[in-house]
């Protein structure tokens, strides 16, 4: 599925900030052994973490309705118009939202199961349109993937397996094949702040997944690229890793594989 441009451009202007997953109601990580056969009124999606570097987590975005932009706007126009001078530029204004979240963290634990430094992670949450929208540290967005990432769709009553999440200095190598192009960048990626390299490996057979759980319920994410985007509120911007078959690069042009077909700006 594609999403028109201008929907995604509100959401990511539309960000309630700063981005902190505060382990919302609409999320829950369940523990292992807990769940077998999925709620037909839930989604969930399956990913694995390496903690071989750090403990990080992958924050993702679920595309809110225009309905739900729409109350955005609404309150935020309303605390703008309150904070008066000091609010600043509208488009960059920070406030306490207290709508529906649509921003999620996937943290290594609780892991629904392990392999050696693999967590994995399974997380209940509302059915919709995702994007991988960067990398976190403990509780905030440190890094946005805003040069360039992928979407995907979680359906009600299936899981949804993103894959396999890698990590790495960007400053470094890396023998991860996932992270190559995004590692081995020198000085300039390890100066105020870290930066760190994310990659993405598909999901495949013989990734270990959670006892217990029915495997005619888990979907691999049909994954397509997401082009580049603003966010104000991070830390640091990167990009995802290429993916084969997937996401590739040209320059700062994101390229759509599977269409062949470049992935403009939001």
């Amino acid at each position: 599925m594609r999403w028109p441009a201008a929907l995604l451009a509100c959401v990511f202007a539309a960000l309630a900030s700063p981005l902190a997953a505060k382990a919302p109601p609409e999320i829950r990580q369940i523990p292992a052994g807990e769940l077998t056969v999925p709620a037909q009124d839930k989604g969930y999606v399956l990913a694995r973490l390496d903690t071989s570097l750090y403990k990080l987590t992958i924050d993702i975005l679920r595309i809110p309705s225009r309905e739900e932009l729409g109350t955005y706007e609404v309150a935020k126009r309303a605390a703008f118009e309150k904070a008066g001078r000091k609010a600043g530029p509208y488009e960059s204004f920070v406030f306490d939202y207290e709508g529906r979240p649509n921003f999620f963290a996937l943290r290594p634990s609780p892991a629904a199961a392990t392999s050696g430094k693999l967590a994995v992670i399974l997380a209940e949450l509302p059915p919709g349109d995702y994007v991988l929208y960067g990398q976190g540290y403990q509780n905030w967005l440190f890094t946005c993937f805003c040069y360039g990432t992928v979407g995907f769709s979680v359906r009600p009553g299936a899981v949804t397996d993103l894959g396999t999440v890698f990590f790495g200095k960007a400053s470094e190598p890396s023998p991860i094949p996932e992270l190559a192009g995004e590692v081995g960048l020198g000085r300039t990626a390890s100066m105020d702040y870290n930066l760190f390299a994310v990659g993405l490996r598909p999901a495949r057979a013989g990734d270990v997944l959670p006892a217990g759980l029915d495997l005619a319920h888990v979907v691999p994410a049909k994954l397509h690229a997401i082009g580049p985007f603003v966010e104000t509120n991070t830390v640091l911007v990167s990009r995802l890793a290429a993916i084969p078959g997937v996401l590739s690069y040209d320059g700062g042009r994101v390229i759509d594989v599977v269409s062949g077909k470049e992935a403009l700006p939001q």
